[in-house]
């Protein structure tokens, strides 16, 4: 590809003490620059903190967005990621649709946050999306970290393996959530995120105390990585955490830029780093990367799809959510002739089986 991109990677839908996590803002940041993210996005239940907390803190941008839901909804769903506004929408929350419509009229990206979501009878609450006939929606959160362990909890026995082993249980995105988001895209694209949905909660069993999935591990666990137009310039000087510091509009511009444009991919980056991962695709008309939209090829031409992985994986290219073509390594090359909606997944092998490793958005070659 001609033009060059600058890669980011962070923790998107993270909670803390203003809503129901249980650490505050610089206990969640120290975290994630414990080990090097660029970036979080905190979207605490309800509540818009955007003017006390956003800005850098310990080398992280640190933005703020909301996780919408009304309260008052029986059985309870619903869930909004309203990312990139500037003022609070929770009175919007009774009505999806006009939810959806405010976080917009901001400029902002609302995601429907976990989608789907499994459930057993030990744990039989679940927040799911009720209302699909809903439009204007940007993206979902194809892979929800925290609550894809709730349809896991089978046994008091499992809860507790799972509490100090949670690496041992996930292995990737619902395979449900998977087909949905492939018809969506089928009609529109639709951009994927990762969401962490961090609370590092204390649970007990017995006489043992765990905390479940702590900032810590959430930060090393899924992230969303980026590929933005332009480089962070940081923050500037002692405005650091002032959100109005040039420096700190201009990164969030670029965060929600890539965000928008779909130039995202999920890395699962517990099982090993997934920067440096890149996906494309050219022919004689035009070229693309995961997000765009290009035209169909002259006729008699063919599409060139190339990814490129950091590690050797199993990976494969899917049209329409059928593989069209497989390689094992770290590069896929694929020539095609058929418009469609075109995503790579990379799998790779880690305690035992294989893990959903990176899943990239796709490009729509129409």
């Amino acid at each position: 590809m001609s033009r060059e991109y600058h890669e980011y990677f962070g923790n998107i839908h993270m909670h803390t003490t203003h809503s129901d996590g249980t650490g505050d803002f610089d206990d969640l940041v120290q975290a994630a620059a414990s080990v090097g993210l660029h970036f979080v996005v905190v979207t605490d239940h309800n509540v818009l903190v955007r003017e006390s907390e956003e800005g850098y803190r310990h080398g992280v941008l640190t933005l703020v967005g909301q996780e919408i839901h009304d309260p008052d909804l029986e059985p309870e769903g619903n869930h909004l990621l309203c990312l990139g506004i500037e003022e609070d929408v929770t009175h919007l929350g009774p009505i999806p649709q006009k939810l959806i419509d405010g976080v917009n009229a901001q400029g902002g990206l609302p995601f429907l946050a976990h989608p789907i979501e499994r459930f057993t009878e030990l744990i039989p609450t679940h927040y799911p999306w009720r209302n699909w006939e809903v439009t204007g929606y940007h993206g979902v959160e194809l892979w929800n970290y925290m609550s894809i362990f709730r349809g896991m909890v089978t046994s008091k026995a499992q809860a507790l393996l799972m509490g100090f082993f949670p690496h041992l249980f996930t292995v990737g995105p619902l395979p449900e959530m998977l087909e949905k988001w492939d018809e969506l895209t089928a009609q529109r694209p639709v951009v994927a995120l990762g969401g962490v949905d961090v609370h590092a909660e204390t649970y007990n069993l017995g006489p043992i105390r765990r905390c479940f999935l702590p900032y810590e591990h959430c930060a090393r666990a899924l992230n969303t990585h980026l590929l933005t137009e332009e480089a962070f310039v940081g923050p500037n000087g002692s405005q650091a955490r002032n959100k109005d510091d040039s420096g700190v509009r201009h990164d969030r511009g670029q965060v929600l830029g890539a965000l928008r444009a779909g130039r995202c991919w999920l890395g699962y980056d517990l099982v090993e780093w997934t920067t440096g991962f890149r996906f494309e695709a050219e022919h004689d008309r035009g070229a693309g990367v995961m997000g765009d939209t290009i035209g169909a090829p002259s006729p008699g031409k063919a599409t060139h799809f190339t990814a490129i992985a950091p590690a050797d994986g199993s990976m494969r290219l899917l049209r329409g959510g059928k593989t069209v073509a497989e390689s094992r390594g770290r590069r896929l090359e694929h020539t095609d002739t058929e418009p469609g909606v075109y995503r790579v997944e990379v799998w790779k092998k880690r305690w035992g089986r294989p893990r959903g490793w990176i899943f990239s958005n796709p490009i729509y070659v129409r």
